[in-house]
């Protein structure tokens, strides 16, 4: 009975070494199965923070581009409303002048011979009026006030030139 008890034990060892081996085998590829997870995960990883790194990049450096973008317009803005402003003042100027000097020329009066003096008076209001209706129908008024519905400019050498603009508006 001992040699068979003896057996049942070899047996028993000989079954319980095959389990503890393939047990062994078993988790040896499960801790390379472990081992080349976290180390895959490891370079996706990486490569994630590279590609964020990158997309950052690649976001400030078009943000950066932008604001380039955009300060060179505000620059180009300015400078045109600069050019602009220059140019409106320029004109104002050149306005002011001829005024000036069409006010401090002496009114001739145009008489004729036969002419009594107050047909020279009309005459010359006339022409006045004329001269009135001309600067208030012209483009360059309208260029300067920005836009054709404004109020026009009334001339202090043109006291009729608020009927003429109305006469004039229905003329046309």
């Amino acid at each position: 009975m001992v040699s068979a008890d003896i057996g049942i034990l070899r047996n028993r060892i000989d079954q319980a070494s095959l389990d503890y081996s393939y047990a062994r085998k078993r988790f040896d590829r499960a801790e390379a199965e472990y081992i080349a997870a976290k180390l895959d995960i490891q370079r996706k990883t990486e490569i994630k923070e590279q590609l964020t790194e990158h997309l950052c990049t690649i976001i400030q450096q078009n943000e950066l581009r932008k604001a380039k973008k955009l300060e060179e317009l505000m620059q180009q803005l300015d400078v045109e409303a600069d050019e602009e402003t220059l140019e409106l003042e320029v004109e104002v100027e050149r306005l002011l002048h001829e005024q000036e000097v069409e006010s401090r020329r002496p009114v001739v009066r145009l008489e004729r011979p036969f002419q009594p003096a107050e047909e020279s008076v009309t005459l010359e209001c006339a022409k006045e009026n004329k001269k009135c209706q001309e600067q208030a129908v012209s483009p360059k008024v309208d260029e300067q006030c920005g836009n054709s519905s404004s109020i026009p400019f009334l001339s202090p050498h043109c006291p009729n030139q608020e009927g003429n603009d109305i006469s004039a508006a229905l003329a046309t």
